[in-house]
């Protein structure tokens, strides 16, 4: 991605951020980058396009986020916690800030399925290595744990009362994938 297109991406997310999906305009998108409308719709055809893009930079930013921490971590408790603070409970955090933010979720689960589907393997399999890592073993079900922590903590957001309702269920499935791993 060059330094324009990342620029447009960058701005897209930041507009769906501050207005939603659904009231997000490729004009507002070409002004928050600086950039004719003509030269988003250069780069991307829609903005459907857009908020692809958006996804996949933004778990690639997270994940990258996500493992640099892990680096300074040493047990696999501060690993996961490492995790589910900044993965699911940062998205939490975004996605409430945001206005409309049940149509930009829509919006996401449906233009972007495939980004997100890929995401959540990768997710899934970087984690299963840090058990593997972690722990200095290989078991069959590291996937299956990897998997279980994944879901159930990124689904935490659903039907959450709050912050602190997110937070417990995540100490919740924090303690769960420490016991199937025990």
């Amino acid at each position: 991605m060059d330094a324009k297109t990342l620029d447009i991406v960058k701005a897209g997310w930041a507009m769906f951020a501050r207005y939603g999906y659904a009231k997000t305009t490729m004009s507002d998108i070409a002004g928050e980058a600086g950039v004719a409308r003509q030269t988003v719709y250069n780069a991307f055809s829609s903005k459907e396009d857009i908020l692809r893009a958006v996804v996949r930079l933004a778990g690639e930013e997270a994940l990258s986020e996500v493992q640099a921490a892990w680096a300074d971590a040493g047990s696999l408790s501060e690993k996961i916690s490492i995790f589910q603070s900044l993965g699911p409970e940062c998205w939490y955090k975004a996605m409430v800030a945001a206005p409309d933010w049940g149509a930009l979720m829509d919006g996401m689960n449906r233009a972007a399925a495939s980004e997100l589907a890929d995401l959540e393997t990768r997710w899934v399999r970087v984690i299963e290595t840090m058990f593997a890592e972690t722990l200095r073993t290989e078991r069959e079900t590291y996937g299956e744990v990897a998997h279980f922590l994944y879901t159930a903590s990124k689904n935490t957001k659903y039907g959450a009362e709050g912050l602190e309702d997110v937070q417990r269920r995540l100490a919740t499935i924090h303690k769960a994938t420490l016991a199937l791993l025990a």
